[in-house]
């Protein structure tokens, strides 16, 4: 079973999502204990059984011949999501306020990077450091800010939060394929990218990626992803990220 060794006490799966045409770039990532792990692989793997559904699980993958057995994966997070035994956590920006030249040494992939560190100081570090070591693991990219410089910047950004103890141990990266928290992530931040860049309401497309993404919304217990979730809302959030003015 495609599956992560994982060392520390919180472990955290990320990726990114519409960072081509869309106008609405998501990165999203599922935290989780340790000590939660074994029985979420586990389920991951009762599916892939019961259903058949031995190769990559992914967003790009699904289509209307398999929509029933998506639709029982999205089922099956949510259940795990439900029980608290995984939680979903998103920051979504405006391709169309990006200002690279001024801010990001005109990289795209820099801009790309600062909402990676974002989602992981704000929504998992600053949450889980305080109980424990920390483990993250990001879906392979192709990058100009190396795992060891991000990890060294999300460790001081806690540190000026009162943390001293440096929480995220690990931060590492892995092909999806090789792991099936990243591809239960994969389906679920693909289906946020869809709602929040209206797909879903398009003629034309996959009706069976409209479909699952429309069950991830209704399951959700969000009315929208356009508005952030509530402030005592824990475990599935989205989070509208608002960039800097333009420098004139």
């Amino acid at each position: 079973m495609p599956r992560c060794n994982i060392p520390q006490k919180y472990a955290f799966f990320a990726d990114e999502a519409g960072i081509s045409q869309d106008r609405f770039t998501v990165v999203g990532g599922c935290c989780l204990t340790s000590a939660m792990a074994e029985e979420v692989y586990a389920s991951i793997e009762k599916y892939r059984n019961d259903f058949n559904m031995h190769s990559e699980l992914k967003w790009s993958k699904i289509s209307n011949q398999k929509v029933q057995e998506y639709e029982a994966f999205v089922e099956l997070f949510f259940a795990l999501n439900s029980t608290n035994h995984i939680q979903f956590h998103s920051v979504i920006f405006d391709s169309h306020q990006w200002d690279h030249k001024s801010y990001n040494n005109g990289d795209r992939d820099v801009g790309l990077s600062k909402l990676y560190y974002q989602l992981i100081l704000q929504k998992f570090i600053k949450r889980c450091g305080k109980e424990g070591d920390l483990f993250a693991c990001l879906d392979r990219r192709n990058s100009s800010t190396s795992l060891n410089e991000l990890r060294e910047m999300l460790n001081a950004g806690e540190n000026q939060s009162g943390l001293s103890n440096r929480p995220l141990k690990q931060l590492i990266s892995k092909d999806s394929k090789l792991d099936d928290i990243l591809q239960l992530n994969d389906v679920i931040l693909g289906a946020v990218c869809a709602i929040r860049n209206g797909r879903h309401l398009l003629a034309g497309g996959r009706e069976a990626k409209k479909v699952i993404a429309r069950k991830v919304l209704s399951n959700s217990g969000l009315q929208k992803f356009a508005s952030d979730s509530p402030s005592g809302v824990h475990r599935f959030t989205v989070w509208n990220f608002k960039a800097r003015e333009r420098k004139r």
